[in-house]
């Protein structure tokens, strides 16, 4: 499988509260949501360090990207700073784990 990238035309985040009386558990608090022409493309969740941050994947034609929260305001600037953003999946061949990849943001060149 190729390379999947994605140009980031709008997103919309969210802030969690905390719930930790519930059965629900939610490994992060903070996610963005990415759309491209008019069409979910991408989720990056972010959450605590200190918990194990879950490995990303490509669902339903969806990237899921995740990091600790210390992350969050690195792409949240880097969304809104005003230059075309992509992310992207890239499938890595791994005989341990089935459809590995890893998913990282990107932008154009500066000249």
């Amino acid at each position: 499988m190729p390379r999947i990238s994605f140009k980031i035309d709008d997103f919309s985040i969210k802030l969690y509260a905390v719930d930790n009386k519930g059965t629900r558990k939610r490994w992060g608090d903070r996610i963005i949501q990415m759309y491209s022409g008019g069409k979910e493309v991408a989720q990056a969740v972010f959450g605590s360090p200190l918990k194990d941050i879950p490995e990303p994947h490509l669902s339903g034609g969806i990237i899921h990207y995740f990091a600790s929260t210390d992350q969050f305001e690195a792409v949240a600037e880097l969304l809104r700073g005003g230059r075309i953003v992509y992310i992207a999946w890239e499938p890595v061949r791994d005989t341990k784990e089935k459809n590995d990849g890893d998913a990282y943001f990107y932008t154009e060149r500066e000249d």
